[in-house]
């Protein structure tokens, strides 16, 4: 094992609900109240033509300080910018000034300015909705709570559909600086609501509040509260969510049921139960609910990886043969991705590399892209492997790019090119020097080629940035008591990171090693077998073997040697321990 692996997390999982009103508001997105777009997407040249139009337009004191907003706006003088738009909007009869003043306050957080602007732009676009939003929020942040709870009520009222209000009044709400203040605002506006506050909408609405600024035990309260109001599958689907996402599993169990109930072969809910039965370990209840439902594209994926983590490869390739046959009547591309990822799973690596060629579009043709990347570098292809990195190296998703730079890393690692390796992360942390992932990706690879001062101050960094990075601490720690004999800063490192990941294998194992390394060995070895016993790993290994050979316990390290060289027979680091000991066979 190397200590200091590098893992690619799984994509994340989606949110139940983003709030992502305010953000494209303040990024410049007109949003209706259904949440459409309110116009179309102009071209950079027209928006700089406009804009020296309007300009051209306006009289000499505005302009001048126009012109000193965006003179201070250029040399990043952001605030004292706001102040000179701010000057310019009070007597200009110009609502994009206005608008203008609007959001850079409420970008900066300057919410008294924010609630002048927007009034100055609700008097000369008094429909503006964007222009309400962010009064309502400067209203919010300024501790105005009357203003906002008043606010709030008009903006619920002014919509046909009173569920779509509360929506919007709840986005608005998670948006708060204060969380408090956010609980305290809702608090006024359902007293405020009378008798249509104990509706199950509310409820739900109050429900999706707590869980966005972090209350999830509340949140679950108030979604049981509108699930038994309401038969209605969208409040028992939002409560069961919530209780799996708090591991009350069996209390999701029991929603997801009651939200099927009604029509039994809904697949979305199947699937999400079946998880939940997965979870509670009950496997087979989870494939044999599957096997009852309509054989689509995602029941059958499902179903495969199921049977694929269970060890049954050849009823999950039964299954993969019926999804690869499966024709879906819409969106085809997707299904390919998934008959080629279930075909990776069941170890079909040339299937699985004929089914990703085949996903030319849509949002999953980079991650197969990276996937058939992969798959080609364990065939020797690593030129071409790389090829289809450098193409996912375009992608718009930061994250999909981010690990495109971190799978090239590691397969150039793998081929014992850790200095290229070095030289791409490096090209990578220029365009995001503050990432944790590509750090730590390098400082790994830097260990590997044998570059430790970079190992170090790579490592330094993340810990810089995130002082409980127990991931950083233990392979920094790891590192100085492996390849230097700095061994008593290593185990300060290593005792931070034990505090924080107290069972984590990779942690013991350091602790152990540093301890062997100080000359404690009898010390060391509890560490190092706990070590093993969580994680069947050839480096733990070479370590207890070493150990025991220091405390003269030859029987069982000769015991353990067998062992380990049966299951790795060509693993490196227990080659080089054992010939290093000359316990060769």
């Amino acid at each position: 094992m190397d200590k200091r692996a590098i893992f690619l997390p799984a994509a994340a999982q989606c949110k139940l609900l983003a709030a992502a009103l305010l953000l494209s508001l303040l990024a410049g997105c007109a949003v209706s109240p259904q949440g459409q777009e309110a116009s179309e997407p102009v071209e950079p040249e027209q928006v700089e033509a406009t804009q020296e139009d309007r300009l051209a337009g306006l009289d000499s004191e505005v302009m001048f300080h126009v012109m000193a907003a965006e003179r201070l706006a250029g040399l990043g003088e952001y605030r004292d910018a706001l102040d000179q738009y701010l000057e310019a909007a009070l007597i200009a009869d110009d609502e994009e000034l206005a608008r203008q003043v609007a959001r850079l306050a409420a970008q900066l957080g300057e919410w008294e300015i924010a609630l002048v602007g927007a009034e100055r732009w609700l008097d000369l676009a008094p429909e503006s909705m964007d222009a309400t939003q962010i009064r309502l929020l400067s209203w919010l942040n300024s501790g105005r709570l009357d203003e906002a709870v008043d606010g709030l009520v008009e903006l619920i009222e002014s919509h046909d559909d009173t569920q779509q209000g509360w929506r919007r009044a709840t986005v608005l709400l998670s948006a708060a600086d204060d969380n408090e203040l956010a609980v305290e605002a809702m608090s006024r506006l359902v007293e405020r609501t009378g008798r249509d506050a104990l509706a199950p909408g509310v409820l739900h609405m109050q429900s999706v509040l707590f869980w966005q600024i972090g209350d999830p035990e509340r949140a679950l309260e108030l979604a049981l509260e509108a699930a038994h109001e309401s038969e209605e599958r969208k409040y028992r689907v939002w409560a069961a969510q919530l209780a799996a996402e708090q591991q009350q599993l069996e209390l999701a169990l029991e929603l997801y049921r009651l939200a099927r109930a009604d029509e039994p072969e809904y697949v979305p809910l199947a699937l999400s139960e079946s998880e939940v039965l997965r979870q509670l370990e009950r496997d087979e209840e989870a494939i044999e609910l599957l096997r009852e439902m309509p054989s689509d594209s995602d029941v059958l994926y499902t179903l495969g990886v199921y049977l694929a983590y269970m060890e049954r490869q050849d009823e999950g390739r039964e299954v993969w043969d019926k999804l690869a046959a499966h024709e879906p009547s819409e969106k085809p591309v997707q299904h390919y991705f998934l008959v080629a990822r279930l075909a990776e799973l069941l170890e079909l690596e040339d299937e699985a590399l004929k089914w990703y060629r085949k996903v030319d579009a849509g949002p999953n043709r980079d991650r197969a892209r990276l996937r058939r990347a992969v798959l080609q570098a364990r065939r020797g292809e690593l030129e071409e492997a790389r090829d289809q990195l450098h193409m996912v190296r375009g992608s718009d998703d930061r994250q999909l790019l981010e690990q495109a730079w971190l799978v090239e890393a590691e397969l150039l690692r793998e081929a014992d090119r850790a200095d290229e390796a070095v030289e791409l992360l490096g090209r990578a942390l220029r365009e995001s020097p503050n990432s944790i992932r590509l750090l730590y990706a390098r400082g790994i690879n830097a260990v590997h080629a044998d570059d430790l001062e970079l190992a170090e101050q790579d490592f330094r960094r993340i810990i810089q940035i995130d002082g409980d990075n127990a991931m950083a601490l233990n392979a920094l720690g790891y590192t100085l008591t492996d390849r230097t004999n700095r061994h008593q800063e290593a185990y300060r490192l290593i005792r931070r990171a034990m505090e924080l990941e107290p069972d984590d294998p990779a942690v013991l194992d350091s602790m152990g090693w540093v301890y062997f390394r100080l000359g404690q060995p009898a010390r060391a070895l509890p560490y190092l077998e706990r070590a093993l016993e969580g994680e069947d790993n050839p480096e733990i290994a070479a370590h207890v073997i070493e150990v025991l050979w220091a405390l003269d316990r030859q029987s069982e390290a000769l015991e353990l040697r067998d062992r380990a060289v049966a299951e790795w027979p060509d693993d490196d680091r227990l080659i080089d321990t054992l010939e290093r000991l000359e316990l060769g066979e």
